[in-house]
């Protein structure tokens, strides 16, 4: 799985967008899953260690979905409960990923976030830095 930043403000803060997901659902899932990362990198990198390790790491949930990391290698991302359409709560979108899968999404998104903010603050560097220095006495 491939992703890039996006911004959805001038000012606001980068969100990862899959490339190359064709499956809607899919996507979304995905994409709802790396908001709920962002800032917990850390914490989503340990529990996937963990899963790996062989302790069941469930109930992750933040504000979009719920995922469950299973020492065979299974991510189950479902979309959280709060969130679901009444049609939706038999059977709640859900899709499956793999632990490397995760991981390699996780890492990807830390190293395309860095970059996002090091372009932004060298373009607001430059524009700073090109803007007439004026000053008064009083």
């Amino acid at each position: 799985m491939k992703l890039h930043t996006e911004s959805v403000f001038p000012d606001g803060p980068p969100y990862a967008v899959i490339d190359d997901e064709p499956n809607p659902q899919r996507r979304d899932l995905l994409f709802d899953f790396m908001r709920d990362v962002d800032r917990n990198e850390d914490l989503y990198l340990a529990a996937l260690e963990r899963a790996e390790a062989g302790t069941p790491e469930l109930y992750w949930t933040n504000h979009y979905v719920d995922a469950d990391m299973y020492p065979d290698g299974r991510v189950v991302i479902t979309t959280t409960e709060r969130l679901l359409e009444d049609d939706q709560k038999d059977h709640p979108p859900q899709t499956v990923i793999t632990i490397a899968e995760a991981r390699k999404l996780i890492l990807d998104w830390i190293e395309a976030r860095d970059k996002w903010y090091a372009e932004r603050e060298a373009t607001q560097s430059h524009t700073a830095d090109d803007s007439p220095n004026v000053s008064r006495r009083c």
